[in-house]
């Protein structure tokens, strides 16, 4: 019982002491109103935001209730923004099940709110969930920090009620929405993807996090492929930004020429794994953005030889800014896809000139 409910029966308790029955149950039941009206406003405020995603037992209770229904959406939004604690999220989906009394109950467009609320769901509870709509999917395809064994069961329950399509009926859209759940397939399913399809879903799966090196591979060699980039000799800074951390999968990246590594991104570093960095050339790290460099972490700069890291300070003074020291994450992160933009830039104009 949170603070507000309990000096909400307190008073209760105390002005019905001094009154006569009809009006004390009258008191209690309109004090329980103005209490249910309040909570529903809860969510709506800056308070819970600000805390992102730092919350309390008592930050919580009673916002996914019966009581608060009608504005359980909001509350799904706003509490499942940030990363949570594994308890506090457990505790939320605890709490959304017993309003619909069964995890299956629960509706397909509340699923899709959930953000990292999900990270708190039991394994077991994955395989009792309606996964019908592809927007589902796709939320639980994002990073979630999930265990093994939540991906494994989110991964059987999909191939359960997607049992009609096989890996090679996949479209683009179907693996940009199962992205990190691709981790949780074995090398021949992934083998089995159409190239093509891998092209057109690559920006959307370049930067799985903790994926098995196996499966990198396989996503390597369909990156690699006749019909998806071809020979990594030949890809550019655009073709890298699309292509991301699947680049850890391939045998050598110094078949990748040095300027197209400015296409990496900062999120692209986030994932990419100590060996290719040592791999990398020192011309190929001497054309790593400022965002990229910043974004190394402390464990992958200290990976790096004498020559590499001076290679990526040069990078910096360059371009007169400072080299973070890889213990906090850069602010200026650009999406793959912003980052494409840029770097078709210069195409685009002078395909506009022409045509002047």
């Amino acid at each position: 019982m949170n603070a507000y409910k309990t000096r909400l029966v307190l008073c209760s308790v105390q002005f019905s002491n001094t009154m006569s029955p009809r009006w004390a149950y009258l008191l209690i039941s309109f004090l329980s109103v103005v209490h249910k009206d309040l909570a529903k406003l809860r969510c709506d405020g800056d308070s819970l935001i600000k805390k992102n995603g730092k919350l309390s037992k008592e930050d919580i209770d009673d916002l996914i209730s019966i009581d608060n229904q009608s504005q359980i959406k909001m509350c799904l939004v706003v509490l499942g923004k940030n990363p949570l604690e594994t308890g506090i999220a457990e505790l939320l989906w605890r709490d959304l099940v017993k309003v619909y009394k069964t995890a299956d109950d629960i509706p397909e467009d509340e699923l899709q709110l959930l953000g990292w609320i999900s990270a708190g769901i039991p394994a077991p509870d994955f395989m009792n969930l309606s996964l019908t709509d592809i927007d589902t999917i796709a939320s639980f395809g994002k990073w979630r920090n999930y265990s093994r064994e939540q991906l494994m069961s989110l991964k059987q329950a999909i191939e359960d009620q997607w049992s009609y399509k096989g890996p090679s009926d996949l479209s683009n859209y179907d693996l940009a929405a199962l992205g990190q759940v691709l981790c949780a397939f074995n090398k021949s399913y992934i083998a089995a993807i159409k190239p093509m399809a891998y092209k057109a879903a690559a920006a959307d799966i370049s930067n799985l996090v903790n994926c098995p090196q196996e499966i990198v591979k396989e996503f390597a060699l369909l990156a690699t492929s006749r019909d998806a980039f071809g020979d990594p000799s030949g890809w550019t800074a655009i073709q890298i930004a699309l292509i991301g951390c699947v680049i850890d999968g391939l045998d050598s990246v110094r078949d990748i020429q040095p300027d197209a590594f400015e296409g990496l991104s900062a999120s692209n570093m986030q994932c990419l794994s100590n060996n290719v960095l040592q791999a990398m050339s020192i011309e190929q790290i001497s054309h790593l953005s400022l965002s990229a460099v910043n974004a190394l972490t402390y464990a992958q700069r200290s990976s790096l030889d004498r020559e590499q890291i001076k290679a990526i300070q040069e990078t910096a003074n360059t371009l007169g800014a400072v080299l973070n020291d890889g213990r906090s994450t850069s602010h200026t992160t650009w999406s793959t896809m912003t980052l494409v933009t840029y770097l078709q830039l210069p195409t685009l104009i002078i395909s506009s000139c022409c045509r002047l």
